[in-house]
């Protein structure tokens, strides 16, 4: 079919199509009327017998895809929940890390407080006794003053962004999304405002960003070895 096209075309277009084509009368307008005629009577049966050709490909193709989805689309769902399973597990173990870590250093913390609460209360107590001995004449005997404890080392297991297996290792990475809410009360430096901008300086300072709403979300890239 194509080689009788282009068979038909060297002989009655091409010829007559002339590098700087130009129109200075009438009648060569209307040859030229005829000429572009012709030229896309060409392409449209150039393009449908591409197309018919190309069909049972295209035919082909769609039988294969609708042999293989079934057990894509299984296969896809078992994925699907693996991911929310592994980021859920990771998410709530990184929660409570992240608690007992909160957790240790306001242990620390009240204990620092009490302790320098203790060697206040001792030094005003040694004051007011070395006023009184002073009065009464009797030998100062101060209280030893408390030594304040040495902070503790604070141990919580990090979670690690990792997870290997026996037979292959899945890290959660976790990306954000940006979307404008207010524009108008984003800092000028970021306006027009650029998400690209906004993009750069959140992974810069990791601040939120006042006028932008950023989620953070998590997906799973797993090896198999």
């Amino acid at each position: 079919m194509i080689e009788a096209l282009i068979k038909r075309a060297e002989a009655e277009f091409y010829p007559w199509v002339i590098e700087n084509l130009t129109i200075d009368t009438p009648e060569q307008a209307k040859n030229a009327s005829d000429m572009l005629a012709m030229g896309k009577a060409f392409d449209k049966s150039l393009e449908e017998a591409r197309k018919a050709e190309k069909q049972p490909s295209i035919d082909e193709g769609k039988a294969i895809d609708a042999k293989y989805r079934p057990q894509q689309n299984r296969v896809q769902l078992a994925i699907g929940r693996l991911d929310d399973a592994l980021i859920t597990y990771h998410r709530k173990a990184k929660a409570e890390a992240d608690a007992l870590l909160k957790m240790q250093r306001e242990e620390q913390e009240t204990k620092r407080l009490a302790a320098e609460a203790a060697l206040i209360e001792t030094m005003m107590a040694n004051r007011a006794k070395l006023e009184e001995t002073k009065e009464t004449g009797e030998v100062f005997e101060p209280v030893p003053l408390p030594v304040l404890p040495e902070p503790e080392a604070i141990i919580v297991e990090p979670v690690k962004q990792s997870i290997r297996g026996n037979m292959g290792t899945t890290t959660i990475a976790e990306t954000f999304d940006y979307e404008i809410i207010d524009g108008d009360i984003i800092e000028r430096s970021l306006c027009s405002p650029d998400l690209k901008k906004i993009k750069a300086k959140h992974q810069y300072d990791k601040q939120p960003i006042p006028g932008v709403l950023i989620t953070v979300k998590s997906h799973t890239v797993s090896r198999f070895s």
